[in-house]
């Protein structure tokens, strides 16, 4: 069952890396776009639809990036209260609460994307259709979704792995 396990948080681990390389290479392409508009701006013309284009690679940029985030806890965190005893259940609850909107979130945007497809819904100027970015969202969020719990269960193994080695040296 842990090999399983294991295979899977791998898998998923592989999954958020890659999209998150693509997530790069839409705020590089967010970049060369406000780049190039801010230039032609000096010469009296900008580049079509820019504003559109930027809005929807920052949806790519956004939600491809948090399954990686999520999974090596690289978001900023308050702490508002210093409960050193009830700190883990306090946690625990926090990754239930965030489980749980994302996964609605995930759920509203699948729902939300099938319903601007269906009525075939477009950008004003450039006529992008924009179910796409709805899925882009909504795998984000469901992408978030599993991570919150296999990110747990990853710092659980690396923290079996350290006991283990510190009771191997130990006994040496």
């Amino acid at each position: 069952m842990k090999k399983i396990l294991y295979l899977i948080l791998d898998f998923l681990c592989f999954i958020a890396e890659n999209l998150s390389v693509i997530g790069g290479i839409g705020l590089i392409a967010m970049m060369v776009i406000t780049a190039t508009d801010v230039i032609l701006r000096m010469f009296s013309s900008s580049v079509l639809g820019s504003m559109e284009l930027i809005s929807y690679l920052m949806c790519v940029v956004i939600f491809l990036s948090f399954g990686k985030a999520t999974f090596v806890d690289s978001f900023t965190k308050v702490e508002l209260f210093d409960f050193k005893k009830a700190e883990p259940l306090i946690r625990a609850l926090m990754d239930i609460i965030h489980a749980v909107m994302c996964a609605f979130a995930s759920y509203y945007c699948f729902v939300q994307s099938g319903v601007t497809k269906s009525i075939g819904t477009v950008s004003q100027m450039l006529k992008i259709p924009r179910w796409p970015f709805l899925v882009l969202s909504g795998t984000g969020f469901l992408l978030i979704t599993i991570s919150i719990p296999l990110s747990k269960y990853k710092k659980h193994k690396m923290k079996e792995k350290s006991r283990s080695a510190e009771i191997g040296e130990g006994t040496a």
